[in-house]
Order: C-alpha cells, then structure tokens, then sequence
C-alpha cells in the first residue's frame, strides 16, 4: 500500500483497513496489521512524498484478501521538511552490490539524497511461499532494533549476521521522526 502526500505538511497518519475479498465483500473475521505501523501512527508521510506500508492479514479467511479499503483515522502534523528526492532502501551482497535474491542478501545499503539528516526504522520481510498466482502473504518480520540516522546525501551500509541469509526476500524501511539533536 502506497499513500501519497500532495499537501505542504508532513504528518503521522493512522490508518484503518478493511480487508475484502475477490467480490469486494468485506472480511470482518481478518485483521489488518502494517509492517511499518501505520494502523498505529508510527511511520511519517512527508510533505510532497509517499509512504509504503506492506500489510499482513491474519484470522479466518486470510488468504482470501484481494482488496483492501483504507481510512484515514487521524493525522498529527509533524515538523519535517519536504522530501527532495525519496530515501531508498535496497538489499546487498558481500560486494555492496544490490541484489533480489535472499541468498546473496548479507547487508542493507540506505541511501539519502536530500539535503538534510533523516532518521528511518528497517525491517526485513520474510513471504510464504508462492502458490499459483495468489498474494503472499508476510510469514516474518525482523524490525531492527534502533532508528538509523542518515546524514544528509549519505549512504550507509548495515552488515547482518550470517545466520539471517537466505532467510528474508525484501528490505522495507519508513521515515521517523528525528533521533538526533
């Protein structure tokens, strides 16, 4: 799920979601809950930018999910500037080189275009395996553990620990409000 921000404040926005299958009925036995926390408030959507959330669906009737209804709860205006280009998030092997496959996945590479210090939350992905064509579905979720600050234009590079390769298939990360003084 993508939300994008064409006014001139960014905000934490809290979202609610209401899952519906492949006729458009509503779902009320499923739950919604979003990788980055945006059913909760937690991830920023900058002026002029966009947040992307991943959404995972669990109780009876999970897997049928095709369509999901958003509603914005409420929005709490945050003091952080406009986005200049968008941070990025990619997975990379031993050489720092970016790669899809969670084989060769050994670190993560961040990177801040903009002009002033942003602080993110990352998380890696874990998905069911692929039936057919069906959506799959978020099995894991590995948040670490502190905010990373990155300076303005920087790129920087996490190293994880051998036992986690192989194991997540994608990198997401969201901007925070700032850890640094």
């Amino acid at each position: 799920m993508t939300l994008e921000n064409n006014t001139d404040v960014s905000v934490l926005p809290t979202l609610s979601f209401t899952p519906r299958n492949m006729w458009g009925r509503d779902l009320p036995h499923v739950v919604t809950r979003t990788v980055n926390g945006s059913h909760r408030g937690g991830p920023i959507l900058p002026a002029g930018g966009a947040l992307r959330d991943v959404l995972r669906f669990d109780g009876p009737g999970c897997h049928d999910v095709r369509s999901v209804g958003v509603e914005l709860v409420a929005a709490e205006e945050i003091d952080h500037p406009p986005l200049e280009q968008p941070t990025t998030s990619v997975m990379i092997d031993l050489d720092k080189k970016a790669t899809d496959s969670p084989e060769d996945f050994w670190g993560i590479g961040l990177v801040n275009p903009n002009s002033f210090g942003v602080s993110v939350r990352v998380s890696l992905l874990q998905f069911e395996d692929r039936e057919r064509d069906n959506p799959r579905q978020v099995v894991d979720v590995v948040t670490l553990q502190e905010d990373v600050d990155l300076a303005s234009m920087s790129n920087h590079v996490i190293w994880l620990p051998e036992d986690v390769r192989g194991r997540f298939h994608e990198v997401e990360h969201h901007l925070r409000p700032a850890t640094y003084a």
